[in-house]
């Protein structure tokens, strides 16, 4: 099981920060002052907080205890011993924080500046950089500058930062500030120094491009993915408490190459991509395949796996007779399986990692260049054994970061390591995917890392959040470029609420759109997985799990609301099924059931009764129908849905929200 990899960081920093109780008892310290020749423009100024990405239904009500209205402005600083003295200002997740001064007229700004604080025990880190921009409309604006840290990230110590630009000479009303939130930044006063009104030598800015976003998903079949709409997690390796566990048989995987009705016949093809990834119970030497400082796995670690990974009885050889076998049934001769391989974390800590290029000398991973010949070696070792086993039903398309973080603050060169691996796999003709829980530090900048793409994690699943989570997730997830983890928990085979919160994740797929438009990964439990065990029961709730993945593979998934309704209702009854999402934007699904062969209409008007939409005009037999209505190009508002079926009509009123 992956799930202590996913949780265990965000559950210490949330705990710890519990302790940073709010105190205004140690005083209020006054703000630094304005440089001579200079007035403070921003003190008392009124200002705004963006995110890149929200945070509503997951982490917002972290940073409730360290708000404070006006803080940021307000002429006094934090202390800098403690986060927790109420005027620094806590912000959780989110990808990044922009916030926009308005100093209420032009002036000439020359100086601009923010302090934060570093606490690394309560997860509180300075951020990687902060960049600042000016406006005279705060809709065209200028980048002026962008100021990275001086400390490094990894420091262990608490200490306190100000980020400063200076040298500037410009007109603008509005300044703002942007800067990434990995976890948790804290910041105290944002000051803006210079001169009221407009010097005469003050300069005009110059409008920057504003950065664009992707603002769609990661397409299912796209290049940045070699062509998988729908991969499955398959975990294998080392495992001390049952080696078994490790080794994934052909009985165990050929449910997840073709589909298996409920008399045991394949009957289509289930998932197109398979990644291999190890367990994180550990590895054979102790140590751990993510990143784990106190327990960094060594060269024989890596060899394990790979030796576990191309078993010819178990794992790829076991898929590849899988495959053959699903292919041979379906007829279908020319089909292969697409594979991706995870890639383990080299980790700093190991100083005796071993000789991977024969130079007699064990590698040191404190160096860049050593872990850089560990990734080299690793990805070189993994071609030179796929070529060797000559798989004749699988295509190896690429590799996958293990790690589900970028540890920024761990590694001061983690960024270059990354891109050094993306360049270094399609260097031989490979893809570098990655898999961050969400929100995780460098979530929002996976293509800048050098990833080919990214899914990211929800992690509803595991979490105490509502469901409406998954839409939060969605919408970053879309506004980024990225795809998303379908994540089903171990306890979803005895446990109807865990079964649950797995619908929802398929329920969310059609209403946000994910389920025709983004590629998805399946994220279950070790071998033999979730869908295997589901597979095969002969318990109706407990099968309907696989049954209901295959029909989201295939984008013909009926949200939950749906399958209840048709379920409690007569079959014999005439109804017409209230659309669904509803409110809806742009499409949504309109269910019904005729029971009698009979000339039926489906017909959509608008609140004046004109008729906007003609979606069903012929005959039916009896039966349940699904029709998609899109509501593209209309306005938004109230439409009614009017079924008719021989003397028979029912009219279910639908709400369009752009």
């Amino acid at each position: 099981m992956n799930w202590p990899s996913r949780t265990i960081r965000n559950i210490f920093i949330f705990g710890m920060l519990a302790f940073g109780m709010i105190s205004n008892g140690l005083g209020e310290t006054p703000a630094p002052s304005p440089p001579t020749g200079m007035v403070n423009l921003s003190q008392g100024k009124p200002y705004s907080v963006y995110q890149l990405v929200s945070t509503q239904y997951s982490f917002a009500a972290n940073e409730t205890p360290y708000y404070l209205k006006g803080a940021l402005t307000d002429g006094y600083i934090g202390s800098s011993a403690t986060f927790g003295d109420g005027q620094w200002q806590g912000y959780n997740h989110g990808g990044s924080r922009t916030i926009v001064i308005d100093m209420g007229q032009v002036n000439t700004v020359r100086q601009i500046q923010e302090r934060f604080i570093h606490y690394p025990s309560a997860g509180i880190y300075f951020p990687r950089w902060v960049t600042y921009a000016l406006s005279l409309n705060d809709t065209d604006w200028a980048n002026v500058g962008t100021v990275n840290t001086s400390i490094p990230l990894s420091t262990s110590r608490v200490e306190t930062q100000t980020y400063m630009l200076s040298g500037l000479n410009y007109q603008a009303r509005y300044v703002k500030m942007t800067f990434p939130v990995d976890v948790w930044v804290f910041a105290d006063e944002f000051q803006v120094f210079g001169d009221l009104g407009i010097a005469d030598s003050a300069m005009m800015p110059q409008v920057t491009r504003p950065i664009a976003y992707p603002d769609m998903y990661c397409a299912p079949a796209s290049p940045t993915v070699a062509g998988i709409k729908n991969m499955v997690l398959i975990y294998n390796g080392y495992y001390a408490f049952n080696q078994s566990l490790g080794q994934n048989t052909v009985e165990e995987l050929t449910p997840y190459v073709g589909y298996e009705n409920t008399s045991g016949s394949i009957t289509d093809f289930m998932f197109d991509g398979f990644l291999f990834l190890p367990y994180v119970a550990g590895a054979p030497s102790g140590g751990m395949y993510y990143c784990d400082p106190s327990h960094p796995t060594v060269m024989s670690d890596w060899s394990y796996y790979l030796d576990n990974t191309f078993d010819s009885l178990y794992n790829l050889g076991a898929l590849n007779t899988a495959t053959g076998n699903v292919k041979k049934i379906l007829n279908k001769s020319s089909y292969k399986v697409k594979v991706e391989i995870a890639i383990p974390y080299p980790t700093l800590t190991a100083t005796n990692f071993g000789d991977v290029d024969g130079d007699g000398i064990s590698e040191n991973l404190t160096y860049l260049s050593d872990r850089e010949k560990v990734i080299k070696w690793y990805v070189d070792q993994v071609m030179t054994k796929w070529d060797s086993a000559k798989y004749t039903n699988l295509e190896l398309v690429g590799f996958y970061w293990y790690e589900e973080q970028a540890d920024f603050t761990v590694d001061d060169s983690e960024a270059a390591m990354i891109r050094y691996a993306g360049n270094y796999v399609r260097s031989k003709g490979k893809i570098l995917n990655w898999i961050p829980f969400y929100q995780a530090p460098g979530f929002a900048e996976w293509d800048s890392l050098g990833f080919d793409a990214a899914v990211m994690q929800p992690n509803y699943a595991f979490n105490n959040w509502p469901p409406q989570e998954l839409g939060e997730a969605a919408d970053a997830i879309k506004k980024l470029g990225m795809g998303i983890e379908i994540e089903i928990h171990w306890d979803a085979l005895s446990s109807s609420s865990y079964r649950s919160r797995y619908y929802a994740y398929l329920d969310y797929g059609v209403s946000k759109g994910y389920m025709a438009g983004a590629v998805h990964f399946y994220y279950q439990n070790g071998g033999p997985g979730t869908f295997y065990q589901s597979c095969i029961s002969n318990i109706p709730a407990i099968r309907n799990i696989y049954d209901q993945t295959y029909a989201f593979i295939k984008g013909t998934y009926l949200p939950t609301i749906i399958r209840e309704g048709m379920a409690n209702r007569p079959q014999e009854s005439f109804q017409l099924l209230q659309n669904y999402p509803n409110p809806f934007n742009p499409t949504t699904e309109i269910q019904y059931y005729i029971p009698t062969p009979a000339m039926v209409s489906l017909k959509v008007y608008d609140i004046l009764g004109k008729k906007v939409a003609e979606l069903v005009n012929q005959f039916q037999r009896p039966g349940n129908y699904t029709v998609r209505f899109d509501a593209l190009g209309l306005p938004s508002g109230i439409y009614f849905c009017r079924l008719q079926s021989g003397s028979l009509s029912m009219t279910r009123k639908m709400v369009f929200v752009k």
